[in-house]
């Protein structure tokens, strides 16, 4: 194991080691689900990752620690607990923690070894910038792009399109517990592609993205009746 310094790194290292967890416990143990869950989190927002991390180096190893404490205190109620109800399996509960990240409110405090680790590992990234240039008037002059899948640079996608004003995030509306918990429910298009709520509602993806951006009248309208049943509570779906 090391400290990620990419997203895609991050995503393969919490995917290596679930693969690892359902090979021992089984594809619907505790352990496994909880990592499938936060590998499909990272990936699905990975813009939001990697831009939280170009503002906080720390923040992908805050993430594994975090993700890291959670799994021990439950293998350790499993090796406490011979009774199966007794074991603590609510420490596993992150959703809340996810929706901090969204929301840009995450923080968590960090052992000083592995602070010491990033520092580190930045104090040498800078040194080798300096080398080639990159701070000092070289080649793209600091700026970049993201990268997504395989390492390929991705752009970000801003979405222009006003005609669908309402469907447009509102100031003190919580995208995740709005609208990103009700994933599941959200209607494909007519041709069976789902429908990139990020880019709709919050109004940004990115290029990697293969969910629909742009939707024909009949599926605008499927989508515009998910997002108000999002708003009216998600009781009675008339999509």
């Amino acid at each position: 194991m090391y400290l990620p310094n990419s997203i895609m790194d991050l995503i393969w290292m919490t995917q290596n080691l679930y693969a690892v967890l359902k090979l021992c416990f089984g594809e619907l143990s505790h352990s496994a689900v909880f990592l499938k869950n936060w590998a499909d989190h990272m990936y699905e927002n990975r813009l939001m990752y990697t831009t939280l991390f170009s503002s906080d180096p720390a923040f992908f190893a805050k993430v594994l620690y975090a993700i890291d404490v959670a799994l021990q205190k439950h293998w350790r109620s499993c090796s406490a607990n011979e009774d199966r109800l007794s074991v603590n399996d609510r420490v596993l509960f992150m959703e809340e923690v996810q929706e901090s990240i969204l929301d840009f409110s995450f923080s968590r405090s960090i052992p000083k070894s592995i602070s010491d680790k990033v520092h580190s590992l930045l104090d040498n990234k800078d040194k080798d910038n300096n080398k080639d240039g990159k701070f000092a008037g070289g080649a793209g002059n600091g700026k970049g792009k993201l990268k997504g899948k395989d390492g390929k640079k991705e752009d970000v996608l801003h979405n222009t399109d006003k005609s669908h004003p309402n469907w447009r995030i509102k100031e003190g509306e919580n995208f995740s517990k709005l609208f990103y918990s009700h994933q599941r429910e959200c209607p494909k298009t007519k041709d069976g592609k789902l429908i990139c709520m990020k880019f709709l509602i919050k109004g940004l993806c990115d290029t990697s993205c293969t969910r629909a951006h742009s939707l024909t009248g009949e599926d605008a309208k499927n989508f515009d009746e998910f997002v108000n049943w999002c708003r009216s509570g998600g009781q009675k779906p008339v999509f």
